[in-house]
Order: structure tokens, then sequence, then C-alpha cells
């Protein structure tokens, strides 16, 4: 395909006249809230995806940057991708997978601890991970849907998955385009995800991804901002999760012996909080990282139902 490539740029891939019609290019840089849309999303991916497997993941806006799409897509040649079409935006976007993240989270998912390398392979992908990767981009699309609503309603449809990515899958012009790389890690593996987005397609909601902070009159002294970043922020603190075990009376504690088995008042779905400074911060699930025992984040602790609980409990104790 790299060939084909280099011949086709070499003949001028794109007429000289159709590129004096172009708009002018995104500046990335100035798409703040594009950027906050992409990390709101990475949040919630790690999150959705427990439901492939039992052990932490995360993901990472590594890139978003402005290039070509017969570049872009040449790059990711080794991918699985899917095509979608947004009628709001009379456009294609391509949401892929590399080869790395699909054995990454194919190992994690059947059961692997992450002690040994995903399998590596350039052989064609399975129908299997072909369903995989369709299954993923089933979470990203309808959540990255949601996550633009407020700025401009759009709905993207699957046109088509392809297992062998081409580099004039946007169309027979190279044109500029908005590439995202996200980062995905899991056991200690991982790889890429990408979305390409033609910038045609972006130009005329360019004012609502752009935003300017308003000034609110009030300046930070960078020395005092220092002195919180170097004292506060970077703080070691020590983090605690505790199990509960079952009741026993002090001779049951006493008649202990070593082997003895205590069965554990929770399940793989039970909660356990995560304290700092006896202060409860999080609600974790058990789960398992390369042979070791792990914590996966649920969700931050409810403060004011803590309290309720607390005020309601000490109530009927009274």
């Amino acid at each position: 395909m790299r060939e084909e490539y280099a011949e086709i740029r070499d003949s001028g891939g794109q007429p000289a006249t159709d590129k004096l019609l172009e708009p002018p290019k995104l500046e990335v840089e100035r798409l703040h809230v594009l950027k906050g849309v992409l990390e709101r999303l990475v949040t919630t991916l790690s999150e959705r995806f427990r439901d492939y497997c039992n052990v932490p993941s995360s993901f990472f806006v590594n890139q978003m940057e402005s290039g070509n799409s017969w570049d872009v897509l040449e790059s990711y040649e080794d991918s699985i991708a899917g095509i979608y079409y947004c009628r709001q935006w009379d456009s294609k976007i391509v949401v892929g997978l590399d080869r790395r993240f699909i054995f990454s989270l194919i190992d994690a998912a059947f059961g692997g601890d992450g002690s040994m390398p995903p399998f590596e392979s350039d052989r064609p992908f399975t129908s299997l991970e072909a369903r995989l990767a369709r299954s993923v981009f089933s979470i990203v699309i309808p959540e990255f849907e949601d996550l633009l609503t407020p700025i401009t309603p759009v709905n993207f449809d699957l046109e088509k998955l392809e297992t062998k990515l081409d580099f004039q899958i946007l169309g027979q012009t190279d044109i500029p385009v908005i590439a995202v790389q996200i980062l995905f890690q899991i056991l200690d593996n991982g790889g890429r995800m990408f979305m390409i987005i033609p910038q045609s397609a972006l130009h005329p909601i360019r004012k609502q991804l752009e935003r300017t902070r308003a000034l609110d009159g009030t300046t930070v002294d960078p020395e005092w901002q220092k002195k919180m970043q170097d004292g506060l922020a970077s703080s070691d603190m020590m983090l605690k999760g505790t199990l509960e075990g079952p009741e026993m009376t002090l001779d049951q504690i006493a008649a202990l012996e070593p082997g003895q088995i205590l069965r554990l008042n929770l399940d793989t779905k039970s909660l356990i909080a995560l304290e700092c400074q006896d202060e409860r911060i999080f609600m974790c699930r058990l789960a398992q990282s390369k042979s070791q025992f792990a914590l996966v984040v649920e969700h931050p602790v409810d403060r004011q139902k803590e309290l309720v609980a607390d005020l309601i409990s000490g109530s009927q104790t009274r």
C-alpha cells in the first residue's frame, strides 16, 4: 500500500483548484471544548470497559493534532476501523483500534493476568477480533454522541467495518483532518485508539468548539501557586482499603490456628471503602493485576448520603 500511496501522492493527489476552495485549516490549540469532550470521553471509557474484564483499564488522550488524511490513515494501516457517517455534518469519520489494542483486550477479557506479553502476529484479523472491535465502537460512539450533543446534536451511523485500512478510505483526495490518538492500558499492556475527523466537518461549528476564559478580575500569585504545587499537591498520602471479616468472640479469636480459613463477608461484587487519613474517599471493587490483588475505583463516596446514613443508624441505636 505504501508504494501505491507514494505514487498517488507524487501525482498530485488533489487538484490545485480544489485546494483554493478549501476552508482555512483549524487551529487545534484553540479547540478547547473538543479537548474537554475527549477528556471526559476517556474517563467514561475507563468505567465502561469493566463490562469486558474484571481488571483495571485506563485511557489517555495522547495527541490531538492537525494533519492530512492520507498521512494519518497510512500510519494506522494495521488496524480495525469503523467508518461512520454523520448526517448533520454530511461527513464521515473514522474510529479505529490498532493490533496491540485488540490483542491486549482479548488477553485480559479471557483471563490473562498480564504476566506474559500479549499475542502478536501480522496475520489478518479474525472474525472474533472484528466482533470485539465492533462492540468497543458500540461503547465509544454513543458516549461521543452524548458528549457532543450539548454543543451540536450529532448521530453517527456505522457504514462499514474495515479490517484492512486503506489511506483513501475518506475519499480520493487528500483532505485536512483532526487526528486524535488515545492510549489504552490494561494489565501493563495496551495499544492505541484513534479518531480521524475531517476539518470540513468541524469548520461550521468551530466557534462552539473554541472557548475563551472569562476574566474574573482576580489574579493568582505565582509564588503562592508554586508553593501549593510543591507542598500540598505533591504530598505523599497513604491509602487504606479494609476488608470486613466475620464477627468473632475473643475466645474464637484466641483459638485461631495457622492455616485456618476465615470467610469474608463479601463477594466479587462487594464494594470496599478506600480511606485516607481515616476518611472514606472512594468505593472500590476487588480485582487482580499481574497475580497481585488490586482495587478498581467504582465511584467517589457521597458524603451527604454517608452523613444521613450515620444519623439514621445513630438514632436507631438510641
